[in-house]
This record gives structure tokens, sequence and C-alpha cells, in this order.
């Protein structure tokens, strides 16, 4: 009950991260510092975890990631890797300006630039996240520990929550993630790898790249929209839960305090409102329940099979 009643609202911490700014530049310079100092952590020459982000045009949004992310506990060696994905803005000023790792990809789409990260990855455990998301202090450890019990878990994915855009209300987004549970819920049963989102989970390094969870012939870009024409499908995080889980288990954890806070704004492009985004989105998931629950288990008209010749659509 009581995790039912946080999602109704925001967690006070993350109000230390929604920093405003038109340019980042205008950011006071003893903020900056202290958000730098906090990233220069993740130092470690052998990690255990890497937290790798890919990002494309992401300087509006950025600062508030890499806040968090240095706040963030660190319960083991941990390095953090982005992957820029030909930013055309001042995504990457903003990431080497606060000294950190930067690997770029200039293939487009986001399975090329998580590919890239996973391949670049230094630690035994890879963690997913994305630039435009907020973390919680005590995010590494729940996701991670699972893998760290059991070698029959393959991969562990937490839960996202929407910020409110503004002075919006959270009440209407909580609604929205509490119905989508439902879903979530039934996905268990036959199709659980969808419900693994880039924003948050995370699988032995070596296991992915096994898998070649993320080695996809067509891919989404960052500004993919599913009412456009040229959209992909595919998702390269739904693939590698996919492939993961062809290994072995995939495990959700459900505690409320590694929920990766995330932007709301791809829905409110694509439909306008969050009641449209929620209604088109209710009526898909209501045509998928048979296929959650009694599908095949061999997932049919797959990334698998398209051939690797094919190009990715790129914009």
């Amino acid at each position: 009950m009581k995790n039912l009643l946080e999602r109704f609202k925001e967690p006070n911490w993350m109000q230390d991260h929604m920093i405003e700014y038109s340019d980042w530049r205008e950011v006071p310079t003893e903020r900056l510092g202290r958000i730098k100092e906090g990233l220069a952590r993740f130092t470690s020459s052998e990690p255990l975890v890497t937290i790798c982000i890919p990002v494309w045009n992401e300087a509006d949004n950025l600062l508030k990631t890499l806040s968090s992310l240095s706040a963030i506990d660190l319960p083991y060696p941990t390095e953090l890797l982005f992957v820029n994905n030909n930013s055309t803005d001042e995504t990457v000023d903003i990431l080497e300006s606060m000294g950190l790792r930067v690997v770029h990809q200039p293939k487009q789409g986001i399975a090329h630039a998580r590919l890239m990260g996973l391949q670049e990855s230094r630690g035994v455990y890879s963690l997913c996240g994305d630039g435009d998301t907020i973390y919680p202090t005590n995010w590494i450890k729940p996701i991670v520990t699972p893998l760290m019990k059991s070698a029959a878990v393959k991969c562990v994915y937490g839960f996202h929550a929407y910020a409110p855009t503004g002075n919006g209300s959270r009440i209407p987004w909580a609604c929205y993630e509490l119905a989508s549970f439902g879903a979530t819920l039934m996905r268990k049963f036959k199709r659980e790898f969808l419900n693994v989102h880039g924003c948050n989970f995370a699988f032995r390094t070596v296991e992915g790249l096994h898998v070649k969870g993320f080695e996809m012939a067509l891919t989404r870009t960052f500004d993919s929209d599913r009412h456009q024409s040229d959209h992909v499908v595919f998702g390269e995080d739904g693939r590698m839960g996919r492939k993961l889980g062809e290994l072995g288990k995939l495990k959700l954890v459900t505690d409320f305090s590694a929920v990766a806070w995330t932007s709301a704004r791809r829905l409110l492009r694509e439909d306008g409102t969050m009641f449209k985004a929620f209604t088109s989105r209710a009526k898909l998931e209501l045509s998928l329940m048979g296929t959650y629950l009694f599908g095949p288990a061999k997932v049919p008209n797959t990334s698998d099979d398209i051939t690797t010749s094919a190009t990715s659509i790129s914009k």
C-alpha cells in the first residue's frame, strides 16, 4: 500500500535535480561544480558495473540526469559511459565539461548506440539508462543484486515513472502508470521481454555480447514516432530482453526506490495529451492481451527475421 500511495507524488529528492535552464552555461558555476565533483567518483579502472547511456540531442534535459547520477550511491566500483549518436546540439559540450567518458557512434539508431556502449563497457554488469531520465540515489544495488545472487537470472528490469512537465500534477501520470501495471503483469506470462525498457535494466556484459542482443538490422531512432510511416517497431531493449530470456530468467524489481523517473515528452509529442496517450495505448494493450497470456513461445515477425543487409532507418 505504501508503494502504491508513493506513486501519486514526486519523491522529495527529485527536486534537487530539477534544473531549469534555456542555456546550460547559465546554470550557476557552483552548481555545475557540485555535479562534476559527484560524477568524478565514477573513476574505477576495473569496474564491476558499467552504466551506459546513449544520447542524441539531450542538451535541454541532460543536466537533470547528470545531477541525479552525481548523487547516486556507488555500492560497487562503477564506470559511467555515454554514447553520442550524432548530436547536433550541445550535448557533447556538456558531457565533456563534466569530464565524462564519451564515445561516438556515427551509425544512427538507438540499437547501434547501445551496441557500441556494450562493446566499450568494462564492467561485469551492464546497467542501461537514458539521457532524459532522473535516477534515485538507491538505483544501482536493487537492479544489479539479483544478477549477483543467481546465475539463472539473465536480465533485471525496473519500473519507470513519468515526471510531470511544468506545473502539471503528478496524479494523472500515476493513474496512467497504474493502469499500465496490469499489462506489465499480463506480459509476464508469454511476453515478459516487452516489459524491459531502455531507461532501467541490467544484464551481464558477457551474456549481452553472447546473445548479440543489440545487433539489429533495423532500429528505432531517438526521435522515432509510431504515427509516422517510417517508424520502426522493433525495440533494442525488448530484443535484448528476449534474447537473454532464451538463456534464463528475467527479473522484475518492484521496489519503488529503484524507479527511474523519465520524461513524458515522447508520449506528448506523439499523442498531444496524456488522455490521448492513455486511450491509444489502452486500445493497443487490450488487443494484445490474448498474445500476452497464450501466445506462442516463438515470437513471429521479429527483427531476427530481417536480413542483415537491410539498412537502418535514419533521419
